[in-house]
């Protein structure tokens, strides 16, 4: 697409709302740096950092935010407690949302994304090499498709390895107490390729003095 006007309204009537859209996005769509350039200096796109673009009067949303980062952090995900609240397993929400994020490597955010999210993003792992990629991680039905967010069992065992580090055992005990509906399955399926005993142990401990069956028949 070469005409300005043809190139805006094909932008406003098919490219992704709240989610920003990258070089990569327009280059796909035969728009190459310079009319995205243009575009800015029109006024019909907004630049938030080197290779982030919004169209006029939009806003990032959270799902577009995550969308957007995935493309550039391997195995990015909604993890731990977020994942736990986004499963509707958690209601003592926090009083300010904050989304925990987890991926591979350590990442510099864009300033824009960490201040839309107010996130936290964890790189540590907790899974060895005998576990396939995206095991345990699956989009919502009712969030964005790509999007994916850990599986109560997965997040569990990811809230407990932030919070065993931060010495939150009377929140972590609380939580485990309200996991009356774990899938032992997939919750052992994930275990038995968890690096961080301690976790496991933890984890085991804690949902056992919680007097829940299936900590009982955990294997660690």
């Amino acid at each position: 697409m070469t005409n300005t006007t043809e190139i805006v309204q094909f932008l406003m009537d098919f490219a992704p709302r709240s989610q920003p859209l990258s070089l990569r996005y327009f280059a796909a769509l035969e728009i190459d740096a310079d009319q995205v350039s243009k575009l800015v200096h029109q006024g019909w796109l907004r630049q938030l950092s080197e290779d982030a673009y919004l169209l006029r009067g939009d806003q990032p949303g959270v799902d577009g935010t995550i969308a957007y980062l995935r493309s550039y952090i391997p195995e990015l995900h909604v993890g731990g407690r977020t994942a736990l609240e986004w499963h509707r397993i958690v209601h003592n929400l926090r009083f300010r949302d904050r989304v925990d994020l987890w991926g591979s490597g350590s990442r510099d955010m864009p300033k824009w994304a960490v201040e839309r999210l107010a996130c936290s993003y964890y790189s540590h792992s907790l899974f060895d090499d005998g576990m396939k990629q995206g095991e345990g991680l699956k989009p919502l039905a009712w969030r964005h498709p790509h999007v994916l967010v850990s599986v109560p069992e997965r997040a569990i065992l990811e809230y407990v390895s932030v919070s065993l580090e931060l010495d939150l055992i009377d929140g972590v005990r609380d939580l485990i107490g309200s996991l009356r509906n774990i899938r032992l399955n997939v919750l052992q399926a994930l275990v038995d390729c968890c690096s961080r005993r301690d976790v496991v142990w933890g984890l085991k401990f804690l949902a056992e003095d919680e007097g829940l069956e299936w900590a009982m028949h955990l294997r660690a």
